[in-house]
């Protein structure tokens, strides 16, 4: 078994789509307001507008970013809109995590790894 996507529902995908295309994110594939779909390594992240999700109104996963710069990356996300919760979080060899949400609500989390600490 492999990992094909993760995405996430919006009301206004398009809107949502901005954002992380704002973070850093590069659209691979959209269908107008119905799914958007962003490059991956590995797997794809993608955002489903309303009547596309299988399970509507879920808002239970929280999804991972591996960035190159937390601090950076979380100023940008403010000024974007998001809302940084919670403090960010040391584990020592693994990195640093931080948690926000994004304009509607979904929670996000972003990693960097500790060999990308103190550039």
């Amino acid at each position: 078994m492999k990992l094909k996507h993760i995405y996430l529902t919006a009301q206004e995908p398009e809107a949502l789509a901005g954002f992380y295309e704002a973070l850093g994110l590069t659209i691979r594939f959209a269908d107008g307001a119905k799914w958007i779909q962003f490059a991956g390594e590995k797997a794809a992240f993608c955002i489903a507008g309303p009547g596309e999700s299988a399970s509507e109104g879920a808002r239970n996963a929280v999804v991972v970013f591996e960035v190159d710069d937390l601090e950076l990356t979380l100023d940008r996300a403010r000024a974007l809109g998001a809302e940084i919760f919670g403090e960010m979080r040391d584990m020592g060899a693994h990195g640093r995590v931080a948690c926000l949400k994004d304009p509607q609500n979904n929670t996000i989390q972003l990693f960097q790894a500790s060999n990308k600490q103190g550039g």
